[in-house]
């Protein structure tokens, strides 16, 4: 018993960890995104010939400077009203994320189940991840929902695994809709 909780927490400590590297890591490359927000390329990584990508979405609120915000609270509040209320949704087919090495596209994976190995995902969209029933019942009407990036969720993670790129290959193009490419280099 003493083991498997020793286990737990070294996990949860990882877990921990690896999450929070991902919400302060160097970014890599950024871009805008819908609705004024930043898009942050946070890991790209090759292990055991698959690659991972994660991106990070910032909420237009976060990605002003302090003295940015104060200005606005100062002269015009109701701006500043309108930027922290944004809700920015982000959805889109999880087969629409794509990377390009030697003019080739390269798709997101599948396990042997037939489910995208990337995250959040709801079916075949990436969507906010919600309970089962819910899910479901989303699916069932063909609805899946949307990730919503606002003023309390202002960052959301997603992450994407790939086969790896050929050989010898130093960079690729990634793309996610609503964003533009972002240049990789594969170390």
């Amino acid at each position: 018993m003493r083991r498997l909780i020793i286990m737990a927490a070294v996990a949860t400590i990882f877990l921990t960890i690896s999450f929070h590297d991902l919400m302060a890591g160097e970014v890599m490359d950024e871009q805008f995104g819908p609705g004024g927000s930043k898009v942050e390329l946070v890991k790209a990584k090759v292990r055991n010939g698959v690659l991972t990508i994660a991106v990070r979405y910032v909420h237009p609120y976060e990605t002003m400077t302090a003295e940015e915000q104060n200005q606005l609270r100062g002269k015009n509040w109701r701006r500043e009203a309108d930027i922290k209320s944004r809700q920015i949704p982000i959805k889109f087919k999880v087969s629409s994320v794509f990377y390009v090495a030697n003019g080739k596209k390269y798709h997101v994976l599948k396990d042997k189940n037939g489910n995208w190995l990337a995250s959040p995902v709801v079916g075949d969209y990436v969507a906010e991840p919600v309970d089962i029933k819910s899910v479901k019942r989303h699916l069932r009407k063909g609805e899946v929902p949307a990730l919503i990036l606002d003023a309390n969720h202002p960052v959301k993670i997603l992450w994407f695994k790939f086969p790896a790129p050929p050989e010898g290959v130093q960079g690729i193009e990634f793309q996610i809709p609503e964003v533009a490419p972002f240049d990789v280099e594969i170390k």
